[in-house]
């Protein structure tokens, strides 16, 4: 049977390293299509992406992707256990991809014994992970403590590793849903949060992005491989008014229902947003030991996008994927055979479906972001090559 390799990705930028990642791909399975399940409007980082989800989508083709569809915004902007499990969901029920390729720093022999400790826990770990949260550590880090406490693993560890934590989720992922998908690790070269592109082979989205918001156009594409467009952009900071203005405008009863937002949160978010006057800002005055950058990153997203705890938890899985883009004649016929809603157009969506709702937000404000019109997903074509 012919591979059909799953990807789930961001590409914000899509970039050299990730043309890699294809080119391994088809190196270990020749003829392989490839499809990617890629973030919105809005990425895992709680951040708005810098160039538009057709623009991405289009770059990943080009490069040789098969087809592009989108992660709904619920998963987009999640941690990455619920990235993952959206993903793999979405691949999943596809009916017709055979692998799941990630990026990692370690390959399966190293990252599968974490994967089934953190999926089963034993009362040891359990017992390391309680003392660990009592002594302060955010929620990560004391996983990580429970692991080391209960594997023998040479440092830096690979639960310790940015790449492998993400893998960490997918393997728990597949094995949470039972899905028949092969997982397939890239090994993952260079540094994933490098800022800066000079002497780099591979180069970080991280990099890429600050040369482009620099002003660094050339640097950018050099290191993308490709036109990268010049705009539309949403620049990191084009919504931070409209950010601070929602968490002022709302009581601390509203916020509390924000999904992650527990222990009091809500009254340090209110008392916070009240001082600051940038994301930034807000987000050095929320920064505490106890809670994480990215996990705040995300709280903040999900009030600009009113994410709701009881949003997520009554939707634990994508109801569709909507199509971005494919190569023409590809996949046509496993298309038709799909288990998966896959609306091509904004009128398809079902607008009694909640998810569909906060994609069509999460749309609009990228737009006023980026300084466009309302009504973006709806004037969003299929890219087709």
């Amino acid at each position: 049977m012919e591979a059909i390799v799953g990807i789930i990705c961001e590409y914000d930028p899509f970039h050299r390293g990730h043309r890699r990642q294809f080119d391994l791909i088809r190196a270990q399975l020749p003829g392989a299509r490839i499809v990617c399940a890629m973030s919105g409007p809005f990425t895992q980082r709680g951040m708005p992406a810098l160039h538009s989800p057709a623009d991405r989508a289009r770059a990943a083709l080009e490069a040789g992707a098969d087809l592009v569809l989108e992660l709904p915004c619920a998963f987009a902007v999640r941690d990455a256990e619920h990235f993952a499990l959206g993903g793999i969901s979405i691949l999943t029920r596809l009916g017709f991809v055979t692998h799941l390729s990630f990026g990692a720093e370690d390959g399966l022999d190293a990252l599968m014994p974490a994967a089934a400790l953190l999926d089963a826990p034993t009362p040891a770990f359990q017992e390391a992970l309680r003392a660990a949260l009592a002594r302060g550590a955010s929620f990560a880090a004391a996983q990580g403590e429970a692991l080391a406490a209960c594997l023998p693993a040479p440092r830096p560890a690979p639960w310790e590793k940015p790449n492998n934590i993400l893998a960490l989720c997918y393997l728990r992922a597949l094995r949470r849903l039972e899905s028949p998908l092969i997982p397939l690790p890239v090994r993952r070269e260079g540094d994933y949060h490098a800022a800066a592109l000079e002497g780099r082979r591979w180069p970080s989205a991280t990099a890429v992005r600050a040369a482009f918001l620099g002003g660094d156009l050339a640097a950018a594409r050099a290191a993308c491989g490709y036109d990268l467009p010049a705009a539309p952009v949403c620049r990191p900071e084009a919504l931070d008014r409209v950010l601070l203005y929602k968490l002022r405008a709302q009581n601390a009863e509203a916020l509390a229902r924000l999904p992650d937002c527990t222990e009091g949160l809500e009254n340090r978010l209110k008392a916070c947003a009240a001082r600051a006057a940038t994301r930034e800002e807000l987000l050095s005055l929320l920064k505490t030991r106890r809670y994480a950058y990215a996990r705040l990153s995300r709280l903040c997203c999900h009030a600009l996008l009113d994410v709701t705890a009881g949003l997520l938890a009554a939707h634990p899985l994508p109801t569709y994927a909507r199509l971005l883009g494919l190569r023409r004649g590809a996949l046509n016929g496993e298309l038709r055979q799909s288990a998966l809603p896959l609306p091509a157009r904004a009128a398809e969506l079902n607008p009694d479906d909640p998810l569909a709702a906060l994609d069509l937000r999460a749309y609009d404000l990228w737009a006023l972001g980026a300084g466009l019109a309302q009504g973006m997903l709806q004037r969003q074509k299929v890219c087709v090559l």
